[in-house]
């Protein structure tokens, strides 16, 4: 691909910029409520992904494999890329940065329906001009519109799929005819955190793509916090063809800890325990939808593990009012809740009941 394409921040190697946040929430206070609002794992790590964490803090004091070889190498195997299509990072979100880093500047458009908020973040940070198309009626995703929103100045086109916090999806086939049609110098940037969790058939990842359109800019990016239950441990990775790597690679990266390493490594290779953490969670989505559209709530469906709904009274007091009875939930813009356990769940509707009962009358 053409040198071009990439930012002058990644032709003249700049020191690494990283935007942060601060709250002055103790440890406890983070911890004191039900977690069903940031779409964690409620299972957790596969046992032996835990003890591979534990055996790795052994050794602590030593720095980690700043390349993550191995790691790459596991993932390269499992979705038939090479290990010069990957990237490693302390969580996706990072990544997510980098590439921002890598390929915009100052007045580059970003074109994006409404979804995860770090790619606003992404745009932001490096002077990029956000273009937002409506999401449709369905809260699908408006692909026609952000054709029509294309213009000489588009760098970037993102596409979470499936999508947060709306958890719809674009079919494979759908996504693949969308690339298709763009012209060829617009990076598609399509962020697969929840994919593992979606039933739909034609629900599927993209990185085939990076192989079959190796003259498209594509990038795919993954998390180990969703599926894989390490949301603390901080691991997720980008793919894409061989020459964006090489060109993301000359910003400096956010490295991945010799416990994330080890835990993600052998993660990979529970299939078992992560195939029946996957069930349990299906099933509890369904028995949410059922449950709160017996209150009267409006349900999106869900290829996810989190649920967007409309409980038809103010969305944000009913988060607030969730959090005083001890269970976090999100409202961006409605309300969405993430599945946890049974006995969570079953909590979850009841308080809610309670809840959407107090702000009626």
């Amino acid at each position: 691909m053409s040198e071009s394409i990439f930012s002058k921040a990644v032709l003249e190697k700049p020191e690494s910029k990283r935007s942060a946040s601060t709250t002055f929430l103790t440890n406890e206070q983070f911890d004191s409520r039900i977690r069903m609002g940031w779409n964690e794992n409620p299972y957790g790590m596969a046992p032996g992904a835990l003890k591979a964490l534990e055996c790795a803090a052994e050794h602590s004091a030593w720095y980690e494999n700043f390349f993550a070889t191995d790691l790459k190498q596991e993932l390269a195997d499992k979705y038939d890329l090479k290990i010069q299509n990957i990237i490693t990072g302390a969580g996706s979100s990072p990544l997510i940065q980098l590439a921002g880093e890598a390929f915009l500047n100052p007045g580059d458009e970003v074109l994006l329906c409404p979804t995860f908020a770090a790619f606003y973040d992404m745009a932001q940070t490096y002077l990029a001009k956000l273009v937002m198309v409506p999401l449709k009626e369905d809260m699908g995703y408006d692909l026609e519109g952000l054709k029509k929103a294309v213009t000489d100045h588009t760098k970037m086109i993102v596409i979470t799929n499936p999508n947060n916090p709306t958890g719809q999806y674009i079919p494979y086939d759908t996504l693949r005819d969308f690339i298709v049609s763009l012209p060829k110098d617009i990076v598609v940037f399509i962020d697969e955190a929840y994919i593992e969790f979606a039933t739909a058939e034609d629900c599927q990842t993209a990185m085939p793509l990076i192989r079959e359109m190796p003259d498209r800019p594509i990038i795919v990016s993954r998390t180990f916090s969703k599926y894989y239950g390490m949301a603390g441990v901080r691991v997720g990775w980008i793919a894409a063809q061989e020459d964006l790597i090489a060109g993301i690679e000359k910003l400096p990266e956010s490295f991945v800890s010799r416990e994330g390493q080890a835990a993600a490594n052998a993660a990979l290779h529970e299939t078992e325990f992560y195939e029946e953490s996957r069930q349990k969670i299906i099933a509890g989505a369904r028995y949410l939808e059922a449950e709160m559209k017996k209150l009267g709530c409006k349900v999106w469906p869900t290829q996810t593990n989190f649920i967007l709904f409309d409980p038809h009274v103010d969305c944000a007091e009913v988060k607030n009012r969730l959090y005083e009875k001890g269970i976090h939930i999100s409202a961006p813009g409605l309300d969405r809740v993430s599945v946890s356990t049974p006995e969570n769940n079953g909590l979850f509707i009841r308080i809610l009941s309670e809840v959407i009962k107090e702000l009626k009358n």
